[in-house]
C-alpha cells in the first residue's frame, strides 16, 4: 500500500512537471546562421505538429498510469498494465532524446522510480 502511495505521488509530480512549459526543447532555424530553442509542455500540440509525437504519448500514458494505480488500491489487478505503460513511457523518453530537457530527464527518472516500485517482488520465506 505504501509503494502504491509513493508511486501515485511520483506520477503526479511527473504530470505536474510535464504540464510546465519547459519539458520539450525544439530548435528552429529562422535564418541560415541562427538557431532558436523554444520550450513546450508535454501536453502541447506544437511538438506533435512537427512530428514529435512521443511527448504526448508519454503524457497520456502517465495519466493512464495514475488511474490504474488508483484502481489498484481497490484490489484490482492492474500491475501488469501499469508496468507496460511505464516501460512505453520510458522508451518514448529515451527515443525523444534530441528534444528532451532537464525537466524531461526528471520525468524519465520519476517513471523509472515508479517502475522499480511496481516490479513484483518474489518473497521466499526463510526457513
Amino acid at each position: 500500500m505504501v509503494k502504491k502511495g509513493i508511486s501515485i505521488c511520483c506520477m503526479l509530480i511527473a504530470i505536474i512537471l510535464m504540464a510546465t512549459p519547459y519539458g520539450i526543447a525544439m530548435t528552429f532555424a529562422p535564418g541560415p546562421t541562427e538557431l532558436v530553442t523554444r520550450y513546450f509542455s508535454y501536453f502541447s500540440l506544437m511538438p506533435f505538429g512537427y512530428g514529435n509525437w512521443l511527448p504526448i504519448i508519454t503524457a497520456l500514458l502517465s495519466i493512464v498510469v495514475v488511474f490504474l494505480l488508483l484502481l489498484g488500491i481497490r484490489k484490482a489487478n492492474t500491475g501488469k498494465a501499469v508496468r507496460v505503460c511505464l516501460v512505453v513511457c520510458i522508451i518514448a523518453s529515451v527515443l525523444s532524446w534530441k528534444s528532451i530537457s532537464q525537466v524531461g530527464v526528471c520525468v524519465a527518472a520519476l517513471h523509472s522510480i515508479v517502475l522499480m516500485l511496481q516490479l513484483p517482488q518474489n518473497s521466499v520465506p526463510i526457513k
